[in-house]
């Protein structure tokens, strides 16, 4: 609603000196900010990102504003132009470049390929930015006008300013705030304006800010909750609520511009109190006001109708700690209907573990999150409320656990209430004898559940797409299958997860996740290690991974696997062809005149170590071998280069510089001047960027299933009687004689299969092999 009340601040300009090319290097930092402004030419405002890049001396090199749908890539597009192209500065590239997360990382990384080390890393430098961006904003804008109008210029109706007024009227008169507590949640449905499963919420409890707060769902307003204290958000950077919202409060007539006291009184709005004039805004997530559209006013004063009417037939359910279920509809602004339901939360079970309605017990709907998933949910809120409360910041020691335990959330956080110790106490131990704590016997069986549970590595021994997951504990060999739609659609056989099974009588659940799964090798690793901490060759006793200090320590090694795997994916190995040249695909392109092509054809076909027959009578295709060496005993020859013909020229290609200038020179002394050399081209076989295809080549023809199946039988058919590297030169025969060898050949077998799974087509089926090899 009419103003944006934004607060001018003194913040320091962007720092020129940090990193400045120290030792001639220059860093790039990039990332996407959220500017403070809205773009209003589409029927809803449009807040656009801007992509920044910025060198080591505090210079923007590149930018770009988007709009939503030029959003993806657009962090490695912008990055691109720069090098070409920088706003500042003659064209070049960094020696490194640092972004803020693994996702950008990655963005940034298909892009440049292996050449520029990429940085994941705090990006302070954009944050001074956008904060000095915002400065200058309010500097230049931030004076109010002197007509502010209810009306935003015309774009608001008088109609729907009275319809607030009447409905806020009421709200006020009732003041549910005097007994209602901002943690007193309902459920909010208005089919009319496309709400469904909105949460809100009532604050003015304490005596200050009296109004309603509307969140998107219910799940948003935990975030809010839990952000919304500056003591639970992490020092420096910009703000962050986890989700943006709606609000309704009351201001003072006084502090009203005259411009809208006059509006007030020329149309007679009903206002209840000299303190009760309605203000509605909407906020996103980082607390930048919308521009107020119609909708926002029509949302508020159709929650404010219904909950005065709510709040006078349901008064007595907000005196009680538990709020039973209630769902009443009701039809306010001349026929919008508004659905209130409480609580706004994960529903009670009853003793089968069926969610309980306002219309009765039955299933949770098909393709919604299991119900003992949104009692989990919302009983580790309320503990992590206690921890606040009964703890204080000793409770925050369970950060240090974790690299970023924003990012390993949804592990961190029962981590903390399940395991982490705060007074030789857990927090859920400090939650059960903590009086007057009613429990009811369903959160109780939960509760004990969870605390049975333990940390481990589990690997994924069958997937049911959409509906769970077999999981094999590596340390303790338990088997489990859980229930879990989300990540049975994204983890694949053998990948291994740090996480936490819990066994309840309505089946077993993954309730704490590492974000980052391993794939076998690496997890074999982590593995290993804690079996050398635990003193333990064969299984873990479950007991033991109860242990706080076990669980710690795999937390630890997983993240330095994970770091470990990022840091390998990001160095390319030296590739070199057998003759030791460095790889780089080379082409060299001859000009033939059309008469004289078929003395040509005639003398390379001559050549010794050529075959002309690869491409038919035809369009011959010239592949060179090595000139006068034998075929070896298993008929693979090396190939040196492939000749064809177009048009008006001979194209010839070969995989580095030295096979390159050796053809050259053989193929000019054999055919003389009925050939001459025209150019030569270059591709980096480790660029991520692919090559253009040159012209008039034919497409690439895919190859059926089965005959790539039929060519993966052929190649594993001996592949136990092979030495092998990663089994330090034995073969996997040789190596299943030994329990050492027999374990290295398990995870080799292993990380085939899993990346089997990741390929495109039908996965190649393993077990005939490790049967062959008495892994099964």
């Amino acid at each position: 609603m009419p103003r944006s009340r934004t607060r001018k601040s003194k913040r320091r300009s962007p720092s020129h000196a940090r990193g400045g090319g120290v030792g001639g290097r220059d860093e790039w930092i990039g990332g996407r900010l959220l500017p403070p402004f809205f773009v209003e030419d589409r029927d809803e405002p449009v807040r656009p990102e801007l992509v920044i890049w910025m060198d080591s001396h505090g210079l923007v090199v590149g930018q770009e504003l988007l709009s939503p749908e030029d959003g993806e890539g657009a962090l490695a597009r912008t990055l691109l132009e720069a090098f070409e192209r920088p706003l500042v500065g003659p064209r070049r590239r960094p020696s490194t470049i640092r972004v803020a997360d693994r996702y950008l990382a990655a963005e940034v990384r298909a892009a440049v390929g292996r050449r520029i080390p990429v940085q994941v890393a705090p990006t302070p430098e954009l944050d001074e930015l956008l904060d000095a961006m915002v400065e200058s904003l309010s500097s230049e804008g931030g004076i109010e006008s002197r007509d502010e109008s209810y009306f935003e210029n015309g774009r608001i109706p008088p109609e729907t300013v009275a319809a607030l007024f009447a409905a806020a009227e009421s709200l006020h008169r009732a003041s549910p705030w005097a007994l209602v507590t901002d943690d007193q949640v309902l459920r909010l449905d208005i089919p009319t304006f496309e709400v469904e499963g909105a949460c809100i919420t009532i604050i003015g409890n304490l005596g200050e800010s009296f109004g309603v707060l509307v969140f998107p769902s219910f799940a948003g307003y935990l975030v809010f909750a839990a952000l919304a204290d500056p003591s639970s958000r992490p020092e420096g950077g910009r703000p962050d609520f986890g989700t943006s919202w709606l609000a309704l409060d009351f201001e003072r007539g006084a502090d009203l511009p005259a411009s809208m006291r006059r509006e007030v009184a020329a149309h007679g709005w009903p206002v209840a109190a000299a303190d009760a004039y309605p203000h509605v805004a909407r906020f996103d997530h980082d607390g930048t006001p919308y521009p107020t559209r119609p909708r926002d006013l029509e949302i508020a004063a159709a929650t404010a109708a219904a909950f005065s009417r709510f709040f006078a037939a349901h008064r007595g359910l907000f005196e009680r700690d538990d709020i039973e279920p209630v769902c009443e509809s009701y039809t306010v602004l001349d026929g919008v209907e508004v659905r209130l339901t409480a609580p706004a939360g994960p529903l009670p079970l009853d003793g089968d573990g069926a969610e309980v309605s306002a219309s009765g017990p039955g299933p949770a709907g098909e393709g919604r999150p299991h119900p003992i998933h949104e009692l989990d949910f919302a009983l580790v809120t309320e503990l992590e409320d206690f921890a606040f409360e009964r703890f204080g910041d000793a409770w925050l020691g369970f950060v240090r656990d974790f690299e970023d335990p924003l990012i390993a959330v949804l592990l961190a956080s029962p981590w903390s209430v399940f395991h982490h110790r705060v007074d030789r106490t857990t927090v859920l131990e400090a939650y059960l004898r903590s009086p007057p704590r009613v429990v009811s016997p369903v959160e109780r069986g939960w509760l004990e559940a969870q605390r049975a549970a333990w940390l481990s590595v589990w690997e994924v021994v069958a997937v049911d797409p959409g509906k769970g997951l077999t999981l094999h504990d590596l340390l303790s060999g338990e088997e489990r299958f859980v229930h879990e739609s989300g990540a049975s659609a994204s983890l694949v056989l053998r990948d291994a997860v740090l996480g936490r099974v819990v066994d309840h009588a309505e089946g077993s659940f993954l309730c704490g996740m590492h974000p980052n799964p391993l794939p076998p090798w690496d997890a074999a690793e982590v593995v290993r290690r804690a079996r050398g901490r635990l003193r333990r060759r064969r299984k873990v006793p479950v007991g033991r991974l109860r242990d706080e200090g076990v669980g710690r320590y795999l937390i630890h090694r997983w993240e330095e696997a994970v770091d470990w795997l990022d840091a390998r994916a990001g160095v390319m190995p030296e590739l070199r062809n057998n003759d030791g040249d460095l790889l780089l695909l080379t082409t060299d392109h001859f000009r033939v005149e059309p008469a004289g092509r078929p003395a040509v054809e005639a003398r390379l076909a001559a050549m010794e170590g050529v075959d002309p027959s690869a491409g038919g009578d035809a369009d011959p295709v010239y592949v060179f071998f090595p000139p006068g060496a034998p075929p070896p005993d298993d008929g693979q020859r090396t190939v040196l280069g492939v000749a064809r013909f177009t048009d008006t020229s001979l194209r010839v290609d070969s995989n580095s510089v030295e096979r390159a200038d050796a053809l050259r020179a053989r193929i000019e002394a054999a055919c003389g001047d009925d050939i001459r050399h025209r150019a030569r081209e270059h591709a980096d076989p480790t660029s991520d960027a692919a090559p253009f295809p040159p012209p008039g080549s034919a497409p690439a023809v895919p190859v059926p299933d089965e005959i790539v199946h039929e060519l993966k039988r052929r190649h594993y058919a001996d592949w136990p009687e092979h030495p092998l590297p990663a089994l330090d030169g034995m073969t996997p025969r040789q190596a299943v004689r030994t329990a050492d060898g027999r374990a290295a050949v398990d995870n080799l077998l292993k990380e085939m299969e899993n990346q089997e799974q990741r390929a495109p087509g039908a996965a190649f089926d393993f077990s005939a092999l490790r049967h062959a090899l008495g892994l099964e």
